[in-house]
């Protein structure tokens, strides 16, 4: 049997080899063998699914509609029912769509990724972990589904769009962990295409911008954060955001240490955590000391003021 491969994210698709599937046209045999693929190894009652795309038809309808557009479905895959690996598992109340291993599809392949590394601290991430991390970025080639908008495909695309932003977030600290600043600019800005007002990457990037040498575009990226919080939320940025705003803006900002060419090891990991927590500690005081002789020195010129005053 030749390899299937199915990609729901963006524009769907099924081939059979190199050419496309036939017999799937129809826009209800599609949205059937989606809604199967997205919940694929687990039973889906019957009675479900002709509510979820034909809810506006009668019972007796949907449930007719139903069993047409799963005829259609099983002679498109070309399974019979003495297959040794049946793809369609369908009983009286269930149908099933099992994933056999000639099957490949994008979002499977994509969520064993974000599985794999989800619990992940950035200095626990491998190399091994970074071509995951871009091959999953690879296969979402779009939103899922797009120009689709039933209300389970809208709920599905919202959660895989969520898992997407964290797989991005993800590689955006390992290339500011490991010092790739240029390609975790590309992610970061990856990020904001998708949501604007994303607080945390428009800090990854003044830091990254920072880290490059490019003191202005940092600055320019805490004018964009305030104007995305501003316009989309209606808040002003965090302190944590301001803070890192005054040190680069002070010229305060240091960088990081380089990572140990053992970070694979636990103590090496432990060790990169706790140089980078004194980094912050560090950047943090330099910028308390600035404030401070500012202070003092309007302090004086008060003072000065005053005294010639009286």
């Amino acid at each position: 049997m030749s390899d299937l491969r199915a990609t729901l994210f963006g524009k769907f698709n099924v081939q059979r080899g190199d050419l496309r599937l036939e017999g799937i046209h129809a826009r209800k045999v599609q949205e059937l063998l989606s809604y199967l693929l997205i919940f694929r190894n687990h039973p889906q009652p019957r009675e479900l699914l002709s509510e979820v795309l034909w809810g506006n038809q009668p019972s007796a309808s949907s449930r007719k509609y139903l069993r047409q557009t799963l005829w259609r479905l099983q002679s498109a895959l070309k399974i019979s029912g003495n297959s040794s690996e049946p793809i369609l598992l369908i009983e009286d109340d269930w149908i099933e769509f099992r994933l056999p291993a000639y099957f490949w599809l994008d979002i499977a392949e994509f969520q064993k990724i974000f599985d794999l590394v989800k619990g992940k601290k950035v200095h626990e991430l491998s190399k091994q972990d970074l071509q995951l991390l871009e091959h999953a970025a690879a296969i979402y080639k779009g939103n899922l589904l797009e120009g689709w908008y039933k209300d389970w495909c809208i709920f599905e695309r919202e959660r895989f769009q969520t898992m997407h932003l964290m797989l991005l977030d993800k590689l955006v600290q390992f290339c500011e962990f490991h010092q790739y600043y240029e390609i975790g600019l590309a992610y970061g800005m990856e990020i904001l295409r998708h949501d604007h007002a994303y607080e945390r990457t428009h800090r990854q990037l003044m830091r990254l911008h920072a880290m490059t040498g490019n003191r202005t575009q940092a600055l320019q990226q805490y004018a964009r954060c305030v104007t995305a919080l501003r316009d989309e939320l209606g808040v002003e940025p965090s302190e944590r955001t301001k803070q890192l705003y005054e040190q680069i803006r002070l010229d305060a900002f240091r960088l990081p240490l380089p990572p140990s060419e053992e970070a694979g090891s636990q103590n090496g990991d432990s060790a990169l955590a706790l140089h980078s927590t004194l980094s912050r500690l560090e950047q943090f005081a330099e910028t308390l000391r600035r404030v401070e002789s500012q202070v003092q020195q309007e302090i004086a010129a008060l003072k000065v003021t005053l005294s010639g005053q009286r």
